[in-house]
């Protein structure tokens, strides 16, 4: 040490506080804080030095010079005006700022998400080119489907947006790529047989949910009720829709009933995310009507399909009268038959100890479903297919009831592969649609048809829960939400007409398919956006709200 230096021995116990500093009888003295990390070395300070506060900020400013010159050397002759550190957003930003902001560097928020999406599709495009070549380019079938996919996502989140159910925005972009000339091109490029696979692939994880959905437990619960409100307007409509085909459309009779079973089925995939935004907000919960209508909807849901398919299966009969009596009740057995003894399969596969055992549970159900399906085209029993995917599913759902692992996550699967496909569906169904060559009559005999059949659902609706326990806005706002239409529609309105192109593409056949998706696409057009509007606008009027929501309000 320097002679004639006085110094004077200093314990820290915390971080000095930065730039304070206390000069006592020549001393530099810091008092200590409670700021960091504690300190059990002594120091010495000489008189006059600066304190350790000013050394940290001296090194930081340092530092900062540092940084900025480095960043200055790479980035401020040509980007540094994209620099999301240089370009704070104030407390009040405007439009134009939080645009700018946005797109400042690195990606960061929506901007990101969009660019991490871009950068997937064309790596996976890249790819897809690679492999198959032409298929992929412009003007290929896997290129014409990855359009309509994203045109699906795009307009199904902007009908969201403004309201109203994406199905909607997905359905009317099929109809638009298959219509307007100029992106027609996309719509007619969609190979037929892919289309048909990629319907039924969907048809499979809508009938997976739907049987897994039925709890015998909760059913019995509920008592007939919920038997009443998912079979007698079902039946009422589909009888009222074959009447009003054959003496309107002059289909045959057998024609008749499958046009009906595809008209009546209600629509989950509307009315369930209404109600349970009802039920969030407590309106109806004391009542059960969120219960009620959801469970309802499953039920309403297998019997539309049931009857679609048997009435299918008589159609397109072929051979003596015998077969053609026979074949009928043979489908619908074999589709019990194979559900029953694959679901039975399902409650020991995979076994108790098996790692990942939800994963494997969800492969397993899959992969029957979708054998129960293909394979039923294969022998020659199309309309087994649906009976046997929901067969399949409710027998494993039994079995996995009663164990003590329940595996909900199975479930969560299947929603999330639902999420991922319903896109697929209602833009493939759409692109079915060419506006140009829609024949006139079909429409307008078609819409007097549906202001019957729904009237008559409705009152149908309204007269079945009577004697339930409920008020007479509660029994109204029950019969408004049975009227949305969209998800089995889309699924099996094609249906037929998928049969009769793969079984000599009779033209009379073909124009009776075609009258059929008609009728499916314009039914979801008309109900889809009704049904939603209605019961977010009449639930908080009509049902009476929870008391625990009522106080917080």
């Amino acid at each position: 040490m320097a002679a004639g230096t006085k110094y004077k021995e200093v314990a820290f116990v915390n971080e000095p506080d930065v730039g304070r500093r206390d000069d006592v009888e020549g001393w530099t003295t810091l008092p200590p804080t409670n700021r960091g990390v504690e300190y059990s070395e002594a120091a010495t300070l000489p008189l006059g030095c600066p304190s350790v506060g000013e050394k940290i900020n001296e090194w930081d400013s340092r530092t900062d010079k540092f940084t900025d010159k480095k960043e200055s050397k790479g980035c401020d002759a040509c980007c540094r005006c994209l620099l999301r550190s240089k370009h704070k957003l104030p407390e009040h930003p405007t439009m134009a700022q939080r645009i700018h902001y946005s797109l400042t560097c690195p990606p960061h928020g929506k901007v990101a998400d969009i660019l991490l999406w871009l950068v997937i599709g064309t790596a996976v495009w890249g790819c897809l080119i690679c492999i198959t070549g032409q298929l992929a380019l412009p003007g290929g079938n896997l290129f014409s489907l990855a359009v309509l996919y994203m045109a699906a996502v795009l307009s199904g989140r902007a009908a969201a947006a403004v309201g109203m159910p994406p199905l909607l925005g997905s359905l009317v972009a099929g109809i638009l790529f298959e219509s307007v000339p100029g992106i027609n091109a996309v719509g007619h490029n969609v190979d037929v047989f892919w289309s048909s696979v990629i319907r039924n692939l969907v048809l499979v994880i809508i009938l997976l949910r739907a049987g897994l959905g039925l709890d015998p437990a909760a059913l019995r619960k509920l008592s007939c009720v919920v038997l009443r409100l998912a079979f007698l307007p079902c039946v009422v409509e589909a009888v009222v829709a074959a009447l009003m085909a054959k003496l309107l459309l002059s289909l045959p009779w057998l024609w008749s009933f499958m046009l009906g079973f595809v008209v009546a089925a209600v629509s989950p995939a509307v009315v369930v995310p209404g109600l349970l935004k009802l039920a969030e907000e407590g309106y109806g919960v004391e009542a059960g009507i969120p219960t009620l209508v959801i469970a309802a909807a499953s039920l309403d849901d297998v019997l539309a399909i049931t009857g679609f398919s048997v009435m299918m299966g008589l159609a397109f009969a072929e051979g003596s009268l015998v077969w053609t009596l026979a074949k009928g009740p043979l489908e619908v057995v074999a589709g019990l038959v194979y559900g029953v003894v694959f679901g039975a399969l399902c409650w020991v596969l995979p076994h108790q100890e098996s790692k990942d055992r939800p994963a494997f549970k969800f492969v397993i159900l899959f992969f029957l479903g979708c054998l129960g399906m293909f394979g039923s085209h294969k022998v020659g029993l199309e309309s087994s297919g649906p009976i046997a995917v929901l067969s399949l599913a409710f027998v494993t759902g039994l079995g996995w009831r009663q164990s003590a692992n329940k595996d909900e996550e199975v479930s969560g699967y299947y929603r999330a592969l639902w999420e991922v496909f319903q896109p697929a569906l209602f833009v493939l169904i759409g692109a079915e649609i060419d506006v140009g060559r829609i024949d006139a009559g079909t429409i307008g005999w078609g819409l007097l048809a549906l202001l019957v059949c729904l009237s008559l659902r409705v009152a149908t609706s309204f007269l079945v829960v009577m004697g339930a326990g409920f008020s007479l806005l509660e029994r109204l706002f029950i019969a408004i939400a049975w009227l949305p239409k969209a998800t089995v529609q889309a699924a099996i309105g094609s249906h037929a007409l998928d049969y009769v192109r793969r079984h000599g593409n009779d033209p009379d056949d073909i124009f009776r398919g075609q009258q059929v998706v008609t009728i499916a696409v314009m039914v979801i057009l008309v109900t889809a956006p009704i049904g939603a509007a209605a019961i977010k606008l009449t639930g908080p009027k009509f049902l009476a709200r929870h008391q625990s929501h009522d106080s917080q309000a």
